[in-house]
């Protein structure tokens, strides 16, 4: 068999070749796409998800309060047709019941699950309604108005207008301006209304709820004598020593609510009666003992959760706590607790206070066979020492926690379980902030210190104009894509006698300025390799003292800092007289096929 011919030498013209098709692959691929469209009187916004595969079934998913899309990323691993509606009418919620006592929401909600059964082909036997919460509520309602037969709920409320009432946003929005108590009265009818009237018994519902939740008495006991007349009613009780507000009900129980969505929307119809997930039962003695353990281990919690970092300011905030507790001092002993961030270099270290402040429910986050609240457990430290006084140089962080009652005084490095990247410059000087699982290092670094280093710089503009500066102009490093605008860190540092000044500047998109700077062969995406001033207009020097500057563009990307100088600047007292004096061609890498572009037409003006 002879070898494929390619013949580069003789090239046919590309409108020689079929059109360019959709790839089927592309089409295919299941992601989640936001729409906003009209069903009956209502804009509606929901995300929809195709099926993966043979997966042919719909499952319709209704928000909690506080939530966008219920079940957050818990439901990646459905295989079915998910379509999930968020309740936002004109603006607010409304249970999707009733919008300002405007009932036809619920139609129009109606008219929309209607759309994707039918242009999925699907029988309404197919669809699963799933919901916590409010959502829970909704999903009984539009099962017992509309017919559907699945219906998994968690946490319903049974009195939605009483539950509305006086309930933050959902008062005004759901039940009317003034939210009067004849619109309560009638909400609260809806669910007794629809039980009661309902004569047909033949459907799967799942309901979870918990005698730790308030909720329960107040608003699931009075489903349970309707529920249970339900061919296959099942109903589970989620128990822990964990669960302390209403929304862990759900978070407790997701599993085994998942293992029911998962088979449901596969056909499945699984029955369990009544039954209960986990328990309350504590075992006291072994309950002391085992947090009096954790309590004696050389340990501690270090985790940083945010960063604020700006040239005005540097605040720090995580979890910082001892854990366990003590047997003798009981669960308050962790409210005697300092905590400090300990910065290190060289076997020297800066010791920052921090204060402790309350941080919600971290016992779920750091439960460890028993119980304990760790209520607070966190801590914010305002550290802006780490532009004034800091010197400059690489800084391991470590979290102190110090108990002088029960003499403990222990040190762990501080981690940022998702990555942590703050950036920002002050004075001619960059402190970098970065964190990650294992580590968190804050850098103090001069930005006038740093060189070219192999990167590619053209100062496309660099002038007064009236009291502001305008800069801007291509920079990026070969072989490090720049292909978003947090791709790096630009700044303008002006340094004179009058002192140093550094401003951010911002990554732009202009691949049209940047193709003709890359060399021959590098094939990366530098699209946001451009800088210009956060101010379109320019940078303002109004603070800037008078004086002479030179002028640098800094790029901080990575763990790399690189520089070139820009030109030099004059500011006067009249602002408006101040001059800029570009430095032309310094420092500047230019593609070869740019220096003939440029070769070419001067010989052509010459001519």
């Amino acid at each position: 068999m002879e070898p494929t011919q390619v013949r580069p030498a003789n090239p046919q013209h590309s409108d020689t070749l079929p059109h360019t098709s959709e790839n089927y692959r592309t089409a295919t691929i299941r992601t989640p796409a936001i729409r906003v469209e009209k069903y009956g009187n209502w804009e509606i916004e929901y995300e929809f998800t195709p099926a993966a595969g043979d997966h042919g079934n719909l499952l319709v998913v209704f928000s909690s309060v506080g939530s966008k899309y219920g079940f957050g990323a818990a439901l990646s691993g459905v295989q079915c047709n998910v379509l999930r509606i968020r309740d936002r009418f004109d603006g607010g919620p409304s249970y999707y019941v009733a919008r300002a006592m405007d009932f036809s929401v619920s139609d129009a909600v109606e008219e929309l699950i209607t759309h994707y059964r039918e242009k999925l082909g699907l029988a309404r036997e197919t669809v699963v309604l799933a919901g916590s919460s409010k959502g829970g509520s909704a999903a009984i309602f539009y099962a017992l108005k509309y017919g559907y037969r699945h219906i998994v709920a968690s946490t319903p409320q049974y009195f939605i207008g009483s539950y509305s009432q006086g309930h933050g946003v959902l008062g005004e929005w759901v039940l009317g301006e003034g939210q009067p108590q004849e619109n309560v009265d009638r909400l609260d009818s809806v669910l007794p209304e629809l039980l009661a009237e309902t004569t047909d018994l033949d459907r799967n519902i799942y309901l979870f709820s918990s005698t730790k939740d308030y909720q329960y008495e107040e608003h699931v006991v009075h489903f349970l004598p309707a529920l249970r007349k339900y061919s296959n009613f099942n109903f589970f009780m989620v128990e822990s020593p964990a669960l302390v507000k209403h929304a862990e009900v759900t978070r407790q129980g997701l599993s085994v609510i998942l293992s029911v969505i998962y088979a449901l929307t596969e056909g499945t119809v699984p029955r369990f009666g009544e039954v209960q997930i986990g328990s309350n039962e504590v075992d006291e003695d072994a309950a002391t003992e085992h947090l009096a353990y954790l309590r004696a281990r050389d340990a501690a919690a270090g985790v940083l959760t945010a960063a604020q970092l700006t040239p005005e300011q540097a605040t720090l905030s995580g979890h910082a706590f001892l854990p366990g507790v003590s047997a003798e001092q009981g669960e308050e002993a962790g409210a005697r607790e300092t905590k400090q961030l300990v910065l290190v270099r060289d076997e020297q270290a800066w010791v920052a206070d921090a204060k402790t402040v309350p941080v919600d429910q971290l016992y779920l986050k750091y439960f460890d066979t028993h119980f304990a609240s760790y209520k607070d457990g966190g801590f914010t430290c305002e550290a802006r020492e780490l532009f004034d006084t800091l010197p400059d140089g690489v800084y391991d962080v470590f979290a102190r926690v110090t108990s002088e009652s029960e003499d403990i005084d222990r040190r762990v490095p501080l981690v940022a379980y998702r990555a942590i990247d703050r950036r920002a410059a002050s004075g001619g000087r960059e402190v970098v902030l970065r964190g990650d699982a294992k580590s968190v290092r804050v850098i103090k670094r001069d930005l006038t210190a740093a060189g070219p280093g192999g990167s590619v710089f053209a100062l496309k503009r660099f002038a007064m104009e009236g009291p502001k500066l305008r800069v801007y102009g291509v920079f990026f490093l070969p072989g490090r894509n720049a292909d978003r605008a947090t791709h790096s860190t630009y700044y303008l540092t002006l340094r004179g006698e009058a002192g140093t000044h550094t401003v951010a500047l911002k990554a732009v998109k202009r691949e049209d300025k940047v193709r003709p700077l890359m060399a021959p062969g590098d094939f990366g995406s530098y699209s946001f390799g451009y800088f210009t001033s956060v101010d379109k207009e320019g940078v303002d020097l109004s603070d800037v003292p008078p004086g002479t500057y030179t002028a640098q563009i800094a790029m901080s990307t990575g763990g790399g800092l690189f520089a070139h100088q820009a030109g030099e600047l004059e500011v006067r007292e009249n602002r408006a007289a101040s001059v800029a004096r570009r430095i032309s061609g310094r420092n500047e890498r230019v593609s070869t096929r740019a220096r003939l572009r440029r070769g070419l037409r001067r010989r052509l003006w010459r001519s």
